[in-house]
């Protein structure tokens, strides 16, 4: 009895002492992965980046809708990737000049985020569906709103699911945005190149800033309660973020060296030297993403003698869908020539 006794103890010291060496082998991992990286290393990520083959493939237009505001909604899928892909683009019921100005609405949400319902998702009062941004821009934009990999897209009754992995919800979202912009511009040829603006909130913001800076077509971002630097967010959330950014790299599906290209490729604040214009929205008091991320923002992009106009709000939230003069800084940049 005493001989299986000391048996058990010395099992469990051992099976400790493994499972404290395994979590601090981890930590080691994800610490050389999130080191601050040179600027070097940055250029070089970009560069890749912006090289990427991410041209309209296999284009196929599944639906048309007549919106109450008698605006025309299409659903549309490509492949990216290797993944099919879905998002759906807006166009004003009267179409006067040859060619439109566009916004593209990245939505929010996080690696958890399978679903995405167009009607219910932008369900605040100011961008109720199908009024996106209200004041009437539904009449003098056309609207582009891609879903992200892994989600299903709903629209009225009908369910598109795109393919990929969910998790890969920054960089991997920004290369579905890149992809399903192209795919609108070859089906449609009424989109101004030269005008072409990108909004999002939480995750959003972050895709709409990665965006902008692989894609020259965009030429102004307006975000809200942005995370912009992964090697904080980690530290802020760092069991969500190991579970949904990290778990590849953990579970040896890829080595450390593409998880710190993701992990650049994710964080818009190595990139501010190569933002257009931009306009930044945070609450002092956000209970998600704290106010520190838009001030390190600013003052990186202020470095490079770039403009940027931020707001800063009092409210407690994470968002100011309900708050008119918020909307009306938004309509206001967006109509900006």
């Amino acid at each position: 009895m005493h001989k299986t006794i000391i048996a058990l103890l010395l099992f469990q010291s051992v099976f400790c002492q493994e499972q404290k060496s395994n979590t601090n082998n981890e930590e080691i991992l994800l610490q050389e992965i999130l080191s601050d990286p040179s600027q070097e290393e940055i250029d070089d990520v970009l560069f890749n980046l912006r090289q990427k083959e991410i041209s309209a493939k296999n284009i196929t237009v599944h639906d048309s809708i007549v919106l109450e505001n008698n605006n025309k909604l299409y659903v549309l899928s490509h492949i990216v990737e290797g993944n099919r892909h879905y998002g759906v683009v807006i166009f004003p019921e009267k179409v006067i000049d040859n060619k439109l100005p566009a916004v593209i609405l990245a939505t929010g949400g996080d690696g958890m985020h399978t679903k995405f319902d167009i009607a219910n998702d932008f369900n605040h009062k100011a961008t109720q569906f199908p009024n996106f941004l209200g004041n009437g821009l539904d009449q003098k934009f056309i609207v582009i709103i891609p879903s992200f990999r892994g989600q299903e897209l709903i629209v009225n009754d009908r369910h598109f699911q795109s393919e990929g992995v969910v998790n890969d919800a920054f960089d991997g979202a920004t290369t579905d945005t890149i992809g399903f912009l192209n795919a609108v511009m070859e089906t449609y040829d009424i989109v101004d190149d030269k005008n072409i603006s990108i909004c999002g909130g939480s995750r959003g913001g972050t895709v709409a800033l990665l965006t902008s800076v692989r894609d020259k077509r965009i030429s102004k971002v307006s975000i809200t309660a942005a995370p912009t630097d992964m090697k904080s967010l980690y530290l802020l959330y760092p069991n969500q973020f190991k579970l949904l950014f990290f778990s590849d790299v953990l579970n040896n599906k890829i080595s450390k060296e593409k998880a710190r290209i993701k992990f650049i490729s994710s964080s818009p604040i190595y990139f501010s030297k190569h933002f257009p214009e931009v306009q930044i929205h945070h609450d002092e008091n956000d209970p998600f993403v704290p106010v520190k991320f838009a001030k390190q923002l600013v003052n990186s992009i202020t470095k490079y003698q770039k403009k940027v106009d931020v707001f800063y709000y009092n409210e407690g939230i994470h968002g100011f869908w309900d708050d008119t003069n918020y909307w009306k800084r938004v309509q206001e940049f967006l109509l900006k020539q």
